[in-house]
């Protein structure tokens, strides 16, 4: 059995109590994930009756009136989801988090993110929290770690519209450089690990960068376009569901899969 960890923050009017939340979802191979950011994946924990998820949220109500809103069943929830409160800058929770049955989990999803044009550091400072209560907790299976970032932080070939480039680097500049520096904190704790100068706790990781997220249906393949770092797939929007159907499909239910190990991906319709 092996159980991934998800970290969200979904939109809402309390943005400061958003970026807190920690959810932590286990589950068995070949079934669905809970990812309360994307209707693909919630809708699928109503599927697998049998498997158990346990979820972390600094506010548990507003995670249950979530994924009540999104269709998924108060008897799926009170069967498949056990809620307690947490917070992701916290690392004691994050270390309870990532130990639900006295084992490290194996796959970590981190979605945290806050919009605005004011600084911010929420990303940043879950990731260290993360990487904290890993150097603490030592596993012997060494988690693979999944990113949501951002296109537009890319230092290789443009993956954004020139049309676009006002909207990133003026009014998105911060919530972006946040999401730059947690991108960084990982890929610095891996070559660190690959150096031998400091002990990495992760065996990889996969960076996910969406254009603009929106709430529209998914469009799927072959209208879903994926590229990488180094060819990016260049696009104005793509839909939260689409996001979460492909980390299911392409990291989830397949362990990361070598193919995207290492990778930074962009995702856009």
């Amino acid at each position: 059995m092996w159980t991934p960890i998800s970290l969200s923050s979904p939109s809402s009017e309390q943005q400061e109590d958003a970026a807190r939340q920690l959810w932590v979802v286990p589950w068995k191979p070949a079934t669905s994930a809970a990812h309360v950011r994307f209707r693909d994946i919630y809708l699928r924990i109503a599927e697998n009756p049998a498997d158990t998820r346990l979820t972390v949220a600094r506010t548990p109500s507003k995670l249950t009136e979530l994924l009540l809103s999104r269709g998924v069943s108060q008897s799926a929830i009170s069967s498949q989801l056990s809620v307690t409160e947490g917070d992701v800058r916290d690392v004691s929770a994050v270390k309870s988090a990532l130990t639900p049955n006295g084992q490290t989990v194996s796959i970590i999803i981190s979605g945290i993110g806050i919009y605005t044009m004011s600084k911010v550091t929420i990303c940043a400072e879950a990731m260290t929290s993360i990487l904290s209560a890993l150097a603490d907790l030592k596993p012997l299976q060494k988690p693979l770690i999944t990113v949501i970032s951002t296109t537009g932080i890319s230092a290789g070939s443009r993956d954004v519209p020139l049309l676009m480039n006002p909207l990133y680097k003026l009014i998105l500049h911060n919530p972006h450089q946040d999401k730059a520096n947690m991108e960084r904190l990982l890929a610095e704790s891996l070559a660190e690990g690959a150096s031998g100068n400091k002990e990495a706790w992760i065996r990889g990781f996969v960076f996910v960068r969406p254009t603009l997220l929106t709430n529209g249906p998914a469009v799927g393949q072959p209208k879903l376009r994926v590229g990488t770092e180094s060819k990016p797939a260049v696009g104005y929007t793509v839909s939260r569901e689409d996001i979460g159907k492909w980390i299911f499909d392409e990291v989830i239910a397949n362990e990361g899969r070598d193919r995207w190990v290492g990778e930074k991906v962009s995702l856009t319709s």
